[in-house]
């Protein structure tokens, strides 16, 4: 009398929608962790500081694997620099000068370094990591081009620098000697 009725069912079917579901979500993931890269400066403050300290091999070796090349050597001052460029796209190219080493009486590698950029975004991170750091902010002003920012603490001076529309700026790092200097 009564007939049992039955639906075909697809045991799998909840499973590949679900499936097709967090493939899309993944991708969405993996576009929007590289569209974040993109945008990401190539270095930080503390590795600016970092770089004052290191041996002339490991600072060739850092900056190698931060992605940048070397595009020979430059003298600024009388001091002999080495170049290094990165350029993710032609408007963000990012330049580092990487002073050569000197040794300290106390036998400890000292170096000045220089980072210039074009963008705008990679400036102010780099000046709200400043002001985070161990450094003080002992002067912020401007000239006739830029604003200025003097940060130093015991072991290091830095001087960032922004220019007015935003569109160049560059931070000097340097260590100081044992005198404090």
């Amino acid at each position: 009398m009564w007939k049992e009725l039955t639906i075909p069912v697809n045991k799998n079917g909840g499973n590949t929608l679900y499936l097709k579901l967090m493939k899309k979500y993944l991708l969405v993931l993996i576009l929007c962790f590289a569209a974040s890269l993109t945008n990401a400066q190539s270095v930080s403050f503390t590795d600016l500081l970092s770089l004052t300290s290191m041996t002339n091999t490991q600072a060739h070796d850092f900056m190698i694997s931060k992605g940048f090349k070397q595009e020979g050597t430059q003298t600024f001052g009388g001091k002999v620099f080495d170049q290094y460029k990165i350029g993710r796209t032609p408007d963000k190219i990012e330049m580092m000068y990487v002073g050569q080493g000197s040794i300290t009486p106390n036998g400890n590698t000292q170096r000045s370094v220089s980072y210039t950029t074009i963008q705008n975004s990679d400036l102010d991170n780099l000046l709200a990591q400043a002001k985070k750091s161990t450094l003080t902010l002992i002067f912020q002003g401007a000239d006739v081009n830029k604003n200025i920012f003097r940060f130093d603490n015991s072991l290091f001076r830095a001087t960032i620098s922004i220019a007015f529309d935003k569109k160049s700026g560059g931070v000097d790092v340097s260590q100081k000697d044992n005198a404090g200097n």
